[in-house]
């Protein structure tokens, strides 16, 4: 039996995509039974509450707050926020895990698993993490004989801080068998640490295809829209989705949690769904305007025109990605702002497709060389 090691827990649509897209490709090999492994601590989950609980490392301590932020944006639209709750909660019941969570690494045994992927997504970013956490890096007491490998796991940036280099070339050294990183540029930094097998792999959501997506995706009943994916607010990306909007004459659908104060009344709010309404929307939308990494996934994957405009700080795994296939010019760098006509631009969906493919291929024989 297979486990994954995951941010499962994320009431966010790309976090619980990459974990049903690693699952199921994982289930595709030989018939392999794989089990999402429910370890949920409340310094990160809890950060998707009603009433959300953030944390913070202080001293090595973690000291927990109360979300007066995320608090305020959940009551300003309670009724759409508690529909969503619900979607995400059926969707992880229904295709991850319907298990009770794990709170803390010091309950989890590995014993009935030969294998364990930990990843993907930013499962060695202390910022997210809070500190490195020690399920993600391997140092579980009970794992028997189970190995451990990383699949597309994540810094959020290129490197570690130092004060975490000690700690993390001890874990991966002990407890790895084998390591991949989703930015192609965190490599060389892990190999300081690690003399096993390091390599850059896509984000699991890449492994499986349109038409696999489109077996769990709920269409709306919208048509003609511009869908519009964010993770951070950016006044430009703003202003040219609206002047978009007004030059095509097509209304604008935002699926992500709306920002503190957001008023726009030309954007219309569908935040009920969960991660299959969302595959749903990309289904159907004429264009996309996002700053999403899987806002930008979903876009290729669906064959949609789209812009991605630069992230402040999570900017390199897009980069990577698309100098990978090829559509860089996809890809406004911050602090621009682009023509109008930029989006209307025609892709080459088939050179595009010939090099999703040949990477696909890479991380396909990564997965199998860890099972052998």
């Amino acid at each position: 039996m297979t486990g994954i090691l995951t941010f499962h827990w994320a009431d966010d649509y790309g976090a619980m995509l990459q974990a049903y897209a690693l699952k199921t490709y994982l289930e595709g090999l030989d018939g392999e039974r794989v089990e999402v492994i429910p370890y949920a601590p409340v310094r990160m989950e809890g950060r998707y509450r009603l009433f959300p609980i953030t944390a913070a490392e202080r001293d090595k301590k973690t000291i927990y707050f109360f979300g007066v932020w995320e608090f305020a944006r959940n009551m300003s639209h309670l009724p759409a926020y508690l529909k969503r709750r619900k979607n995400m909660r059926n969707f992880r019941c229904r295709y991850l895990t319907a298990e009770p969570a794990v709170r803390s690494a010091g309950k989890i045994s590995l014993k009935k698993y030969a294998y364990v992927f930990v990843g993907s997504d930013q499962v060695w970013n202390p910022e997210i993490t809070v500190g490195l956490d020690q399920a993600y890096i391997g140092n579980i007491k009970e794992k028997g004989k189970c190995r451990l490998a990383a699949y597309g796991a994540s810094f959020g940036k290129d490197s570690l801080p130092e004060k975490y280099h000690a700690d993390f070339e001890k874990a991966v050294k002990q407890n790895f068998s084998g390591i991949s990183m989703r930015e192609k540029s965190a490599v060389p930094f892990v190999k300081n640490f690690f003399q096993g097998n390091v390599t850059d792999v896509l984000d699991p959501t890449l492994l499986l295809k349109a038409k696999e997506w489109e077996k769990i995706g709920k269409a709306p009943r919208h048509e003609h829209y511009i869908l519009f994916v964010y993770t951070e607010y950016n006044a430009l990306m703003i202003q040219y989705l609206h002047d978009l909007s007004v030059k095509l004459k097509k209304k604008v659908i935002q699926v992500s949690m709306p920002w503190l104060g957001q008023r726009e009344g030309w954007i219309n709010l569908e935040i009920k769904g969960g991660p299959s309404e969302f595959v749903g929307f990309f289904q159907k939308a004429d264009y996309v305007v996002t700053n999403s990494f899987h806002g930008m996934v979903f876009s290729i994957l669906m064959e949609k025109k789209f812009l991605v405009f630069g992230h402040s700080n999570k900017n390199a795994r897009m980069e990577n990605f698309l100098e990978k296939i090829d559509l860089k010019s996809r890809l406004v760098e911050k602090g621009r702002m682009p023509a109008e006509e930029e989006m209307l631009r025609e892709i080459d969906w088939g050179r595009a497709g010939e090099l999703i493919e040949k990477e696909r291929r890479h991380s396909m024989d990564y997965i199998k060389s860890m099972l052998a």
